[in-house]
């Protein structure tokens, strides 16, 4: 048997070497994941690890390993052998002869080549043996959730047969389990990484290579894709000019392939429907998709959908990834629209239940104005998941100072306000915009001070997680003691003045109870942050399903519009110009 070393000046010609060049330059991101893999390649020869790289479909998995290979192009001691589960039909032999197929063309083995045949493996084995006394070899397994009747036999005969100077990559959708973490010995060899997606400034690396730099076409394609590969890259090829100026057909046939794509995991009819009413959900468990269902789910049904590679254990039961889950979601709508809309309505009673039994957390309340599915409601309040990083936090003595700071600098650094809301499925913007000169008049009619004369119990400051004061809520609770203050303040004086002596009556309840609420202010002080602005409307959701009357005086047309699709209405006798002449401002009124 021999083989000759490749010159390292020898160049792979034709197509091969262009496909590579456009790979390069396309290829962005995954920093981590390559200096994880030149580690791993530049490691003790004799030291055998095997690296797994786990994600969703549609991820980048095939294209990580792609060019992981390009890498090793330079370095002429270093055989990487690529091979697709999918190929392998189950069958040792046929993946020992493939393994023997490249490794032959990347030595340049002299012996003609060996038939498939039950010696196939023994010959694998040995040109390995050989190989790797001068080779770095690398033996790379894409697509391995495929390999589930090879696996027992690759893990305890393949893997351990090799030779000290070979190493292996595994990609699958799922973590490697079982076995391969039971046992102390492969947990030591074995490093397991998680593959995500391209984060927002990876996207918009990605689309400015493809050639869009235009800033709302970027943020238009980031939201409806969230950073997921093969969408961004479908959704790119199919209209450079932005994800909104797909036509219907083109997004219903891209979803659609996508779909497709995440099925494939999906084994049978029953869990393929069992998915659908989880795609309808934010979050389930095993209760509520029984509920949603009409039928009793059983406890293995319910494993072999979490263990779904895009299925994700959080705090709250379980979670679809979010593409996934809208994926999934519209293509249901497209195909079976009155199944979907059975789901939807199911699920709304199942949290309506929860509300009704005074059972229902705060979360679950958002839940039920999720599945009204008002296409508004559900750009403003659920258009990202709830930051978890992001808090409330009372105020007292002990931190007023944090009040006065805040609108410091709130007065200093005012500006307009703009924050876009995207609702995916029907491509339809939701634009909040406030004026300079609102923000400006705002600081001058409300402060500190407001806080200090309606008691600290008004206001609660909105931290990030390093602690920072990034906003206010400021909510008054109407009684005897409120009820002279909001009379003289600015805004709520106009409603409050015009009450008849029954309404009066009615608001002036005892310092330790309410008659009502009025909202006063919810400001953020990135005026850009939609994420933190969606975080102070959702924790109102418990408030609007209270059942207490609520005042709201406010000019700004998004706000108008939203508070209307929650039934508020129009007090036409508490029209004020308290923010200017120029503006009409209409106070609402809800009961």
């Amino acid at each position: 048997m021999h083989f000759s070393k490749p010159d390292k000046e020898t160049t792979v010609e034709g197509l091969d070497i262009h496909m590579m060049m456009i790979e390069n330059d396309v290829f962005i991101g995954r920093k981590q994941e390559i200096e994880e893999f030149k580690e791993f390649i530049a490691s003790n020869k004799a030291n055998k690890r095997i690296l797994h790289f786990y994600g969703t479909g549609g991820v980048g998995k095939t294209f990580l390993l792609q060019a992981f290979h390009r890498l090793t192009k330079a370095n002429a001691d270093t055989i990487y052998l690529h091979l697709d589960s999918e190929d392998l039909f189950q069958s040792p032999t046929i993946l020992a002869g493939q393994i023997l197929t490249m490794l032959e063309a990347a030595i340049h083995y002299s012996n003609e080549f060996v038939s498939f045949s039950p010696t196939t493996m023994n010959h694998c084995f040995g040109l390995l043996k050989q190989a790797a006394e001068t080779h770095r070899i690398i033996v790379a397994v894409d697509t391995y959730e495929k390999m589930e009747n090879l696996d027992r036999w690759f893990r305890e005969f393949f893997l351990r047969q090799l030779p000290g100077n070979v190493s292996v990559i595994l990609a699958g959708r799922q973590p490697l389990t079982g076995p391969w973490i039971e046992s102390p010995s492969w947990r030591r060899v074995i490093k397991q990484i998680e593959i995500s997606s391209f984060d927002e400034e990876q996207t918009r690396e990605y689309l400015y290579n493809a050639g869009i730099s235009r800033e709302d076409t970027m943020r238009e394609y980031w939201y409806y894709t969230k950073g997921h590969p093969l969408t961004l890259s479908l959704s790119v090829s199919t209209c450079d000019k932005g994800f909104g100026d797909m036509l219907q057909e083109e997004r219903n046939e891209l979803f659609s392939y996508l779909v497709h794509r995440w099925m494939s995991e999906v084994a049978d009819q029953q869990l393929q429907e069992l998915l659908e009413a989880a795609a309808i959900l934010r979050h389930f468990d095993q209760e509520v998709l029984s509920y949603v269902r009409k039928e009793k789910l059983s406890a293995s049904t319910f494993g072999k959908l979490t263990r779904l590679s895009f299925v994700r254990r959080n705090k709250r039961g379980w979670a679809l990834h979010d593409l996934v889950r809208s994926s999934i979601s519209l293509d249901l709508k497209n195909r079976d629209p009155n199944r979907y809309k059975a789901l939807k309505k199911y699920s709304a009673f199942y949290y309506m239940e929860r509300i009704h039994s005074n059972e229902a957390e705060e979360r679950e309340i958002a839940e039920f104005f999720y599945h009204l599915d008002e296409e508004m409601i559900l750009s403003a309040f659920f258009q990202d998941p709830v930051t978890t990083n992001v808090y409330t936090e009372p105020v007292g003595d002990h931190n007023f100072t944090d009040v006065e700071a805040y609108f410091e600098r709130r007065g200093k650094q005012f500006s307009e306000s703009i924050a876009h809301y995207y609702h995916r499925d029907s491509r339809q913007t939701y634009n909040y915009y406030v004026s300079f000169e609102h923000n400006q008049k705002e600081s001058e009619l409300i402060g500190a001070d407001y806080v200090k004369r309606l008691g600290y119990n008004v206001c609660r400051l909105v931290k990030s997680g390093q602690g920072e004061t990034i906003g206010v809520s400021i909510i008054v609770p109407i009684n005897r003691q409120t009820l002279p203050h909001l009379k003289k303040e600015p805004v709520s004086r106009a409603y409050f003045t015009g009450l008849t002596a029954k309404e009066e009556k009615e608001y002036a309840v005892p310092s330790d109870a309410r008659s009502g609420w009025f909202i006063r202010m919810l400001d953020c002080l990135d005026t850009s942050d939609a994420g933190t602005r969606s975080y102070l409307l959702y924790n109102l959701f418990p408030l609007l399903l209270s059942g207490e009357r609520i005042i709201i005086s406010t000019p700004i047309p998004f706000f108008q519009r939203l508070i209307q699709l929650f039934g508020f209405e129009k007090v036409t006798r508490a029209t004020h110009y308290d923010y200017g002449p120029e503006e009409n401002k209409i106070s609402e009124d809800s009961h």
